[in-house]
């Protein structure tokens, strides 16, 4: 009798094990469908690996009312813990599913096993001491959860890992205390097992439901941003566009000015009127002189953007100091260039338009060599608050503005580009080098 008793606590010990192996996989596969991951393949199998042993060993440890409170807190920290290595999210969202899916997890173990109880007639020690029985409910409780979990990972993909929260998003932070409590009185109050048993259900239904809400929300915003921030590159890459037939129609108009201007120079010299000569080259040297180019570096495109920006900051009374050497052996994608460049430089534009006239100018250093084109761009500039690689805008509707920095960003990371842009001593500054590629990369990486 003792050796079909120590059995079964053995088998018992082995259930428990698998137990804790299938929540952990549920919990990756929810976490992969919900959070972007943090690239690296062997810290993320080590990390699994370290969270299923503290795992297990937190769930054979007992201890008093108290322990089993302290049990369930340790138990949620080491999710979370894990969760922050593993994946990109903020806090509040990150604290919202790890509660949530911790909470699932217990409450449809609790009402799986409530049910089994009821079609097969026993109370619960009889449940848990028939072990035929107790293991095929198992395994059935194991395979609906894990299958539950694949379905979430197959249809729901992880939403951009947004660091700054939107107005609505900390209020869901709400959500998961309200869970903790409710489990604290589950697993400190086990006379009234079934009463917060009900309540944490309800409270589930309700956090699912306040998750798939936010999700929406935060989807359509993101959206919103795409389309905004599409819009903003078409209007520049507009812009180039224009900057470019114009100085393709100045360069016809001054060719065919040139033609004239020498025929009648030439008549004059012919007639041996110097002096007239010499004053026609007077007027059409200050006449010209309006018209040649700011900057050649002998790349049509960028040169049509540079100039075009040149001229439009000398309107405005600011200084635009150019230092470009060739760029004709570039073979970046002219759109994708000509889209940061323009952002850059209206940034840094706007950025001193408003300050005194010492302090309106525009520094633009655009060199190219060994295959690397290497950007810089200074200006005066108000305070500047920059909070975690992002810059918050100060225009009067936010929503609709501060999509330049992150156009130039979403480029220079696509061709894996280092930028880094600081704010120091009332200077603005942005650098970057970019690697010289034919065309945009595509992501070749396949999910594991």
């Amino acid at each position: 009798m003792a050796g079909a008793a120590t059995m079964v606590v053995i088998w018992g010990n082995i259930l428990s094990f698998i137990g804790n192996v299938v929540a952990l996989a549920v919990e990756v596969l929810v976490f992969d469908a919900f959070f972007p991951r943090n690239e690296s393949r062997k810290k993320r199998w080590l990390c699994i690996l370290l969270w299923c042993v503290i795992a297990t060993f937190l769930s054979v440890s007992v201890g008093t009312k108290f322990g089993y409170t302290l049990k369930m807190l340790q138990e949620v920290a080491l999710i979370y813990l894990f969760c922050v290595f593993l994946y990109q999210s903020r806090w509040d969202r990150r604290l919202f599913i790890v509660v949530t899916v911790y909470s699932v997890l217990f409450s449809y173990s609790h009402w799986f096993d409530e049910l089994c109880m009821r079609i097969s007639g026993f109370t619960y020690e009889e449940y848990i001491w028939n072990v035929p029985l107790y293991s095929i409910f198992f395994f059935l409780r194991c395979s609906f959860i894990l299958a539950f979990a694949f379905l979430i990972n197959k249809y729901h993909k992880p939403l951009h890992a947004r660091t700054q929260p939107r107005a609505w998003v900390p209020l869901s932070a709400a959500f998961p205390v309200c869970t903790l409590l409710v489990l604290r009185q589950v697993y400190t109050y086990s006379e009234e097992q079934r009463v917060w048993q009900i309540c944490l259900l309800i409270l589930n239904l309700v956090d699912i439901a306040a998750l798939i809400l936010l999700d929406y929300l935060e989807e359509n915003a993101e959206n919103r941003e795409k389309l905004i921030a599409a819009n903003e590159r078409a209007h520049v890459q507009d812009e180039n566009i224009q900057a470019l037939s114009q100085a393709y129609v100045g360069q016809r108009k001054m060719t065919h000015d040139f033609r004239a201007n020498l025929s009648t120079l030439s008549e004059l010299l012919e007639s041996e009127r110097v002096d007239d000569a010499k004053e026609f080259l007077s007027e059409l040297n200050v006449r010209q002189s309006e018209q040649i180019l700011l900057v050649n570096s002998h790349n049509a495109a960028i040169d049509a953007v540079l100039n075009q920006k040149g001229y439009i900051g000398k309107k405005q009374g600011i200084d635009m100091r150019f230092r470009v050497n060739d760029l004709s052996a570039l073979r970046l994608p002219r759109v994708d260039v000509t889209i940061v460049l323009g952002n850059l430089i209206d940034n840094a534009m706007e950025a001193c338009a408003g300050l005194s006239d010492p302090n309106r100018w525009v520094s633009i250093q655009i060199l190219y060599s060994e295959n690397m084109l290497s950007i810089l761009i200074i200006n005066p500039s108000n305070i500047v608050q920059i909070n975690d690689g992002h810059i918050p805008t100060t225009k009067q509707d936010p929503l609709l503005h501060g999509f330049g920095i992150g156009n130039v960003k979403d480029i220079l990371e696509k061709y894996h580009a280092e930028y880094l842009f600081t704010y120091d001593d009332g200077r603005f500054i942005f650098s970057a080098d970019w690697p010289d590629i034919s065309e945009s990369p595509v992501n070749t990486s396949i999910l594991s």
